[in-house]
């Protein structure tokens, strides 16, 4: 059996020089962590997105979706069901999203992302909700007509009645995004879990061609510029949207680490 997580630092042992952060000293109790997972991929942004933002650094290796890696013997022992992406801090590993981005949560510096106030908190989960049920699917089906299907080895042509519909079915959602940042500069009011996931979705739409979507969409679009300017939440000079990869960084299978150099 290969084990997939032994790149990067984490192919020494856990005593070695240079297991714990790039500045050498920071906190005793924290690895860098290592992330499996796929640039077109809208859960791994977020992992990525949320360690920027909580000063965590990461360390990415690929999961290559395009060649169902996820469905091996080397993966699922891993995560017995195939679910992505896959995060390890020293003996420690998890997978999914919310178990992804709830660790570097709890691991992570400076404030939490979630509202402390119970409607916000009920709120910003409501958002996510939409997220996950309303748009995850359909950009799935966008991003995979557009993008990774060329990159499979038995890859198809583009079926376009799909990306029409799954085109369609975004209306609603964003619609209703659109509104509910009419008065306000971020999803609930301040910075938090509903804009990472909303995030991750709007960024591969725009990777994928659609970006006419966000900008026929005035609050929507002033809320994506607001996006690609938000500094680190807990207090690093670095923007998490920089983290994301471009159209040829998907192509390439290529994932940015997280390197922070001012703790």
């Amino acid at each position: 059996m290969t084990d997939l997580f032994a790149f990067g630092s984490a192919a020494k042992s856990l005593d070695a020089d240079g297991r714990y952060g790039t500045a050498g000293d920071l906190k005793k109790t924290q690895y860098v962590m290592q992330l499996l997972g796929f640039p077109g991929d809208a859960d791994t942004l977020k992992a990525l997105i949320v360690a920027g933002e909580k000063g965590i650094e990461i360390e990415s290796g690929i999961l290559d979706i395009t060649q169902g890696i996820e469905k091996t013997k080397d993966y699922l022992t891993i995560s017995p069901l195939g679910i992505t992406p896959a995060l390890k801090e020293a003996h420690y590993q998890v997978t999914g999203d919310l178990g992804i981005i709830s660790f570097i949560e709890g691991r992570g510096l400076g404030n939490r992302l979630p509202p402390r106030n119970a409607a916000l908190l009920a709120e910003q989960n409501y958002w996510i909700d939409i997220a996950r049920a309303e748009v995850a699917p359909h950009v799935q089906t966008i991003m995979a007509e557009k993008v990774l299907n060329a990159m499979n080895n038995d890859a198809t042509e583009m079926d376009t009645e799909a990306v029409d519909s799954a085109r369609q079915a975004l209306v609603a959602p964003l619609n209703a995004l659109d509104s509910q940042l009419a008065d306000s500069a971020f999803i609930v009011g301040e910075y938090c879990y509903a804009d990472v996931h909303w995030t991750a979705y709007i960024h591969l739409l725009c990777i994928a061609g659609e970006q006419a979507l966000i900008d026929q969409r005035d609050n929507l679009s002033q809320w994506w510029k607001r996006i690609k300017l938000h500094k680190s939440f807990s207090g690093q000079n670095l923007i998490a949207y920089n983290l994301l990869p471009s159209l040829e960084d998907i192509k390439a299978k290529k994932l940015n680490d997280v390197v922070i150099t001012d703790f």
